[in-house]
């Protein structure tokens, strides 16, 4: 999730600052260099920043099983620049076998203590350690309502896009705040949920997303989607956000293909088609009954290794599974709410999870392959 909750309240007290212009954007894919989209993560681009003024910054596991279940588990700090920082925490359980739909979204008290390398973190309730070699996390939660124990180790390497952030408002130098995402899109995840007392073991294929949202004064974007696809055989990324009216109404995208346990391209020019709009009278938005998909790009070019080959992915996605429909204003404090309410209208996330089939082409080869697709829809603001 892109921690909706806490990026509110880390940009609405400012917003009153939007102006007239349209002001520029400096994207990911304007930051790279040789182009090739890939950036090798480096050793510190994992570091929580705890950026002071207005911003916000998470950590994200999603997991999806063996066995068609789905999890995430999301740590959360905003630092608003106004009132004292606030840690929460998310998490979903979803397993449609046994028909179980958990969600919590749990305040804590401002306890964030970073390990000397600033990789790792303890709070109240949630701990997150990352080994010396940058392989593995592990996740430890311990609440009343949630117990959690999960080992989550990268498979092949993570990346960044150019130089890991899109700069709102001008360059690295003068811009007005940026967002940043560094990314495994694809990782091995093995642990327990308990949920009100109720033991689900988990494990299968999980993807780790490091954001921070270091944007001031306006909002950063009146829309996002996500994708997040896992197979036996090939993983699949997306994220796209459109900036608001302010900064051009740009539509942002990058997203990434693992296959056969390699990570093989990190590409830019991918899109979001909603079909099949069917209004929902509850919200009054526009809700897709199909979602097209589609990846373009080229194979990260390696060192002594062979050109880069043209990549393309397609991926349809019937959406018949809704897993949850979140009103943001429900669930973050009430004198926030107020805020909100001046500046956004009904900010809504949608989430759901459906089988779906990648068809990949790299070069001339044709991969076809079938997996579980969660997918994130969020309505933000109309600026």
């Amino acid at each position: 999730m892109a921690s909706w909750f806490s990026q509110l309240s880390s940009t609405v007290a400012n917003v009153t600052g939007l102006g007239g212009e349209v002001e520029s954007v400096r994207t990911y894919a304007d930051t790279v260099t040789d182009g090739q989209y890939y950036g090798k993560l480096d050793e510190h681009d994992l570091d929580w920043t705890l950026a002071s003024g207005s911003s916000t910054e998470n950590q994200v596991f999603y997991v999806t099983t063996k066995s068609g279940a789905f999890a995430f588990v999301q740590l959360i700090h905003s630092n608003i620049g106004i009132w004292n920082p606030t840690v929460s925490f998310t998490c979903r359980f979803y397993d449609p076998n046994s028909k179980t739909n958990n969600f919590k979204n749990i305040n804590q008290t401002y306890k964030f203590e970073l390990s000397e390398d600033k990789r790792s973190v303890k709070t109240d309730h949630f701990n997150i350690t990352l080994d010396p070699t940058q392989t593995t996390y592990k996740i430890q939660i311990t609440h009343p309502e949630l117990v959690v124990s999960m080992d989550f180790t990268r498979v092949d390497r993570g990346f960044k896009v150019g130089g890991g952030r899109t700069y709102l408002g001008g360059d690295e130098s003068s811009a007005a705040g940026f967002v940043s995402h560094k990314f495994w899109p694809r990782a091995a995840a093995k642990g327990t949920f308990i949920i009100d007392k109720v033991l689900h073991e988990m494990e299968g294929e999980g993807m780790f997303i490091h954001a921070i949202q270091g944007m001031q004064p306006q909002l950063i974007a009146s829309n996002w989607n996500f994708c997040n696809f896992h197979s036996d055989k090939a993983s699949l990324s997306m994220m796209q956000f459109q900036t608001t009216k302010q900064y051009g109404a740009v539509n942002i995208n990058q997203g990434s293909l693992v296959l056969n346990d390699k990570l093989i391209m990190v590409s830019v020019e991918n899109h979001v088609e909603l079909l099949d709009l069917v209004k929902d009278e509850e919200t009054e938005y526009n809700i897709p009954q199909k979602i097209k998909l589609t990846w373009k790009g080229k194979t990260i070019k390696e060192e002594g290794g062979d050109e880069p080959k043209d990549v393309q992915v397609t991926m349809v996605v019937s959406i018949k599974n809704l897993v949850d429909k979140i009103d943001v204003l429900n669930e973050i404090p009430w004198f926030l709410k107020k805020l909100v309410q001046t500046f956004v209208v009904k900010p809504y996330i949608y989430q759901w999870l459906d089988t779906a089939t990648a068809e990949i082409v790299v070069g001339d080869e044709k991969v076809e392959t079938e997996g579980k697709c969660f997918q994130e829809l969020v309505f933000v603001s109309q600026f």
